[in-house]
């Protein structure tokens, strides 16, 4: 295997080590610092500089990965297949399961990192809408309010479960459990209305 190949595949794996750690700090510590960043991905501070000079450059970094993990998991969540019942548990597991990433995304401390958040996350969102209106055309959704309302509650939901664990107050079962019931039937249309 050619060197340039392997320092390659370990300048990769470093970079992921980085950003996998900062997810996961950034997720619990939003503040946390660059050497904290360092030493939970197992690298030097010098290591990590390299990578990312600043903080800020780690920031957008760590947006624009989280960014794509959610929109390759939505992806994989298949929305467009089986009932919206079915749909909607996929996507309610999709998100609880990249917890540490919705927790980053959706931190105050990076709104200002990526300014085109907002149109990353309507074009991230297409499927869910599409679930949910097509949930609606077959009466599984309540028709009564907007799509737009019915993903806000989503999130809100999957949020307030997200919480729930990192507190400790509830466990990772008991959430999913709490949240997939909570939007089942307070999202469910009402029968002959």
């Amino acid at each position: 295997m050619p060197s340039t190949t392997r320092e390659s595949g370990s300048r990769s794996r470093t970079r992921r080590a980085i950003l996998d750690a900062a997810i996961a700090l950034l997720a619990t510590r939003p503040q946390a610092s660059l050497a904290e960043v360092a030493d939970a991905a197992g690298v030097g501070r010098s290591t990590l500089h390299r990578y990312f000079p600043e903080r800020t450059e780690l920031l957008s970094a760590v947006v624009e990965d989280s960014m794509a993990q959610l929109t390759a998991a939505v992806a994989a969540a298949e929305l467009d297949r089986g009932t919206p019942a079915q749909g909607l548990r996929r996507i309610i597991h999709t998100y609880f399961e990249l917890s540490p990433v919705l927790l980053v995304l959706f931190g105050e401390h990076l709104i200002d990192t990526r300014k085109d958040l907002v149109g990353d996350l309507d074009e991230l969102d297409a499927p869910v809408f599409a679930l949910l209106e097509r949930g609606q055309r077959e009466g599984y959704f309540d028709a009564e309010v907007s799509k737009e309302w019915l993903n806000r509650v989503l999130w809100a939901v999957v949020y307030v479960g997200i919480d729930a664990t990192a507190e400790g107050t509830m466990t990772r079962h008991a959430a999913l459990e709490s949240i997939t019931r909570t939007l089942e039937h307070g999202m469910l249309a009402r029968p002959g209305a």
